[in-house]
C-alpha cells in the first residue's frame, strides 16, 4: 500500500484511466534490487503501528504462560492495525499480536487460523499456552502468539508473483466458510458507519456514500460467498526464493463475495500509484482459474468490486489517520484509494472485461 521505496525494474503496460476517462498506455522501466526486498522482520503481520505499549517485564509475564523466557524484542512500528512484537525466545522466535479489535473478531481469526491449519494452508500457527489455550488477553485486549516464518514480502509483486498469489485464494476459496464468520468485511461493518458520521469533509463523504449505495444496488446477490481474507496487500503476503510463501494476517477474515477478495487484491498488489497495472490483474485472475472458474455474473463483477474496496480502504484510512488516530503525515494517504476507485470506475465496463478475461 505504500508508495516506491526503492529502485526496480519491471517493463509493462499500463492502462491508465485518469478522471477524464481518457486512455493512456504507458511503457515502464525500473531497476530492481535486492533493497526491492524487506526481510521478514518487518512483514509477518508485522507491518502494523504500536497502540499498546508493552514493557519487557510485561512481555515476560505474558510469554510466561508459554513457559518461554524472552532473550530480546523489538516493537514493530510501521504500518497500521494491531500491536505486534518480534520476539527472540529460548524456544525460538515469535510474533506476539495484542489485537486493537474487539474480542470476537480476534476469536474468529483464531479459529479459522487453526482451520488453515487443519486444511494445511500457509498461513501463521498458533502457539498455545503452558495450559493449552490459543488466545489470552492481558490488559483486557486479545493476545496471540505465532511461531515466526521465514521468508520476506515483496513492496512489487510482478506478474508471476500476482498470478500465485491468485492461486493461493482459490486453494483457500475452497475451503468451507464456517457459518460464526461475519457476513460483511470488517471496513463495511464496522468503519462505514463510524466514517458516515463525520463531519470534516462532506463532500467526500457525499461521494463515498453515493458510490458506496451505487455498487452495493448494481451487484448481484447471488454472487458465490466464500472464506474471504479480506485484507490482500502486499505486506500480508510471504514470499521465498521468489516463490509464494504465506498469507499473513487474517484478523478481518469474513464470508462474503469471493470476487470481492480478488477486486481488494487488485487494490493491494496491482496498483501503480493510483493506477491499476491491467497485467498484473490478468496474471492475478489466471492463477485464481488455473483453481477454480470465476462464474461469469462473478467476472461481470471484479469491476465493481476493485471500486469497492478501494472506496472502503479509503474510508478506513480516513477514519484511521484523521479521527482514530490523527497522524497529520498520514491525513491524506486516503485519496490514493480515492483516485484508484474513480480511475477503475472510469473504464467502459466491456474494455476492462475483455482486457482481463480474453
Amino acid at each position: 500500500m505504500e508508495s516506491d521505496r526503492c529502485g526496480y525494474q519491471i517493463q509493462c503496460r499500463i492502462i491508465t484511466y485518469p478522471l477524464s476517462g481518457v486512455l493512456q498506455i504507458i511503457n515502464v522501466s525500473r531497476q530492481i534490487n535486492v533493497k526491492g526486498r524487506s526481510e521478514v522482520f518487518r512483514s509477518q503481520n508485522i507491518f502494523m503501528a504500536i497502540y499498546t505499549k508493552l514493557l519487557e517485564n510485561e512481555i515476560q509475564e505474558i510469554m510466561g504462560r508459554y513457559e518461554f523466557s524472552v532473550t530480546s524484542y523489538e516493537p514493530i512500528e510501521q504500518g497500521a492495525g494491531n500491536s505486534n512484537y518480534l520476539l527472540n525466545t529460548n524456544n525460538g522466535k515469535f510474533v506476539l499480536t495484542v489485537f486493537e479489535i474487539e474480542l470476537i473478531r480476534a476469536v474468529y481469526s483464531s479459529k479459522v487460523l487453526l482451520l488453515l491449519e487443519k486444511h494445511e494452508f500457509p498461513a501463521p500457527r498458533l502457539q498455545k499456552t503452558a495450559k493449552g489455550k490459543m488466545l489470552t488477553k492481558y490488559q483486557g485486549k486479545p493476545v496471540l502468539v505465532k511461531p515466526y516464518i521465514t521468508g520476506y514480502e515483496e513492496t512489487e509483486i510482478d506478474d508471476e508473483k500476482a498470478k500465485q498469489v491468485g492461486t493461493a485464494l482459490a486453494k483457500l476459496h475452497e475451503i468451507p466458510a464456517p457459518d460464526y464468520l461475519p457476513e460483511k468485511h470488517f471496513y463495511e461493518e464496522i468503519t462505514y458507519p463510524i466514517f458516515m458520521e463525520q463531519e470534516i469533509d462532506q463532500n467526500y463523504k457525499n461521494w463515498v456514500e453515493q458510490r458506496f449505495r451505487y455498487i452495493k444496488e448494481k451487484l448481484p446477490s447471488q454472487l458465490p460467498v466464500g472464506l474471504v481474507h479480506g485484507d490482500i496487500f502486499y505486506d500480508n503476503v510471504l514470499f521465498e526464493d521468489g516463490n509464494f510463501k504465506a498469507i499473513l494476517d487474517f484478523s478481518e477474515v469474513c464470508r462474503i463475495y469471493k470476487i470481492y477478495e480478488l477486486g481488494m487484491a487488485v487494490v493491494g498488489i496491482c496498483a501503480e500509484e493510483t493506477n491499476i497495472v491491467i497485467e498484473k490483474v490478468r496474471a492475478l485472475v489466471d492463477g485464481y482459474q488455473e483453481i477454480s472458474q470465476l462464474e461469469e455474473i462473478e467476472k461481470d463483477s471484479l469491476q465493481l468490486c476493485i471500486e469497492w474496496g478501494a472506496i472502503l480502504t479509503s474510508a478506513w484510512r480516513f477514519w484511521k489517520y484523521n479521527i482514530d488516530k490523527l497522524d497529520v503525515d498520514k491525513s491524506e494517504k486516503y485519496m490514493q484509494m480515492v483516485h484508484i476507485a474513480k480511475n477503475i470506475s472510469a473504464i467502459p465496463k466491456e474494455e476492462f472485461k475483455m482486457a482481463v478475461f480474453s
